[in-house]
């Protein structure tokens, strides 16, 4: 395992939530049962969410940054100017780690936020991909000082000849970074292949995996079949609870464990985040991530 894995914090249970959308993070954070640090998506320029970052640091919960405007794949560099304004974002809110998902934001040169696409939109599993993916991790890695976190996306079709995890396994080790997995997107993933997640874990650095999610989505019937949908304002779907306490217990050095709820009442977020700590309690092999849990019913 690469030592700056083991110097990681755990940061226990939390929730993942967009600054300008419920849950009202302050609130969430001081209730009884509420998540133990609060990561956020939000624009590139500090200053605008700095007020904001800061009520919830005096709440008492540290911050991840996970935003969705820097490609970790694809031929076109990132804005050096972006990378910069990151690598500032990232220092003024204290985040131990920086996550993204490995797909486009943006096509060609520029910058752009995934919302002016509507959504991620995955990459080609393939070598050529890869290879580029391995430039754009680097690259990034070159100007944040913090390590680095790569995410599956969520997909609704497949295309290219590598395997999800023989290629998030080779991207992760050629960069030697980190290793965030998605449940739904691991459950989109199954969908859309027609493999399973567990034929393939022996593919993936599971030691560099340090944060999970668990979100809500909606399946649907495409043209193949049925499909994920990523929605996170809705319920987590059985598949999706189902793939957490599958691969929960063969991640060892997991830290964080985050609900991402953006437009999911406080009552519900924290009904759910009792629910997944339960699951940690039970399936976790991480006995230090247990230990967080010590004073949550």
């Amino acid at each position: 395992m690469a030592n700056f894995l083991e110097e990681l914090p755990v940061l226990g249970v939390g929730a993942s939530l967009s600054l300008s959308s419920v849950p009202e993070p302050v609130s969430l954070v001081r209730a009884k049962g509420g998540p133990s640090f609060v990561e956020y998506s939000g624009l590139v320029d500090v200053d605008r969410v700095i007020d904001e970052v800061d009520k919830i640091r005096a709440a008492g919960a540290p911050l991840l940054f996970h935003p969705s405007y820097i490609n970790f794949c694809g031929s076109y560099p990132n804005s050096t100017a972006w990378l910069e304004s990151t690598s500032t974002h990232i220092e003024s809110v204290g985040s131990s780690w920086f996550a993204q998902d490995v797909a486009y934001c943006f096509w060609e040169e520029g910058s752009g936020y995934s919302t002016q696409l509507g959504y991620f939109i995955p990459l080609m599993f393939n070598q050529c991909s890869l290879e580029h993916a391995v430039e754009r991790v680097k690259e990034v890695q070159a100007k944040v000082s913090v390590p680095v976190a790569i995410e599956p996306p969520a997909v609704t079709f497949i295309v290219g000849s590598m395997t999800l995890f023989s290629f998030l396994g080779s991207l992760a080790t050629q960069t030697d970074c980190a290793i965030l997995l998605d449940m739904g997107h691991l459950v989109s993933y199954e969908m859309a292949s027609g493999r399973s997640i567990l034929d393939e874990i022996d593919e993936l650095p599971v030691e560099r995996v340090i944060e999970v999610h668990i979100a809500g989505g909606r399946l649907k019937e495409g043209e193949l079949g049925l499909i994920y949908v990523d929605a996170h304002e809705c319920e987590i779907v059985n598949q999706t609870w189902q793939m957490f306490e599958v691969i929960l217990p063969r991640l060892p050095n997991v830290k964080a464990i985050c609900y991402e709820c953006e437009g999911v009442n406080e009552n519900r977020v924290l009904s759910t985040l009792k629910r997944i700590r339960k699951i940690v309690r039970e399936k976790s092999t991480n006995d230090t991530l247990v230990e967080t849990l010590t004073n949550y019913i």
